[in-house]
């Protein structure tokens, strides 16, 4: 059994990106650090300018881990998982990290972000079994509804 509380998945999202600043807005608003990991970097790039414009009413201070800010900065995005600290992690990759399982220990809370997309629901299923067979408890919101 891992150290995790749990992790939530929240499928059918219509816009990955969009929905993780979603979930970074009510991070930041309650107090809360995140950190946001992809393997990809061009996805990771997409969503920090999505951060900056996404809604003009909210600030949501964010940087790269490797940053020579992000000590001071609540939201943190990084392709290496071990850059990454914060209460929350939001997963925005369609494959695990070979170390998840003691990467994903620091976190009090992760959210992994399924969107509409076919390959991304099919490779969803795949972490899924992976975590059900860690012996982790998982949470599923259905984010069509």
């Amino acid at each position: 059994m891992l150290h995790m509380q749990k992790i939530d998945f929240h499928f059918n999202v219509p816009n990955r990106l969009r929905y993780a600043c979603l979930v970074a807005r009510t991070v930041y608003k309650r107090g809360l650090t995140l950190a946001m990991w992809s393997s990809e970097t061009k996805k990771l790039t997409e969503l920090d300018e999505l951060l900056w414009r996404f809604d003009d009413l909210a600030f949501l201070p964010h940087v790269f881990a490797d940053d020579r800010h992000a000590a001071e900065t609540p939201i943190l995005l990084s392709t290496k998982l071990p850059q990454l600290t914060g209460d929350v992690l939001v997963l925005l990759d369609d494959a695990l990290p070979a170390d998840w399982q003691k990467e994903f220990g620091r976190f009090s809370r992760i959210i992994d972000v399924v969107s509409t997309e076919p390959t991304e629901l099919k490779l969803s299923r795949d972490r899924w079994r992976a975590y059900k067979a860690a012996g982790v408890e998982l949470a599923a919101y259905d984010r069509r509804k």
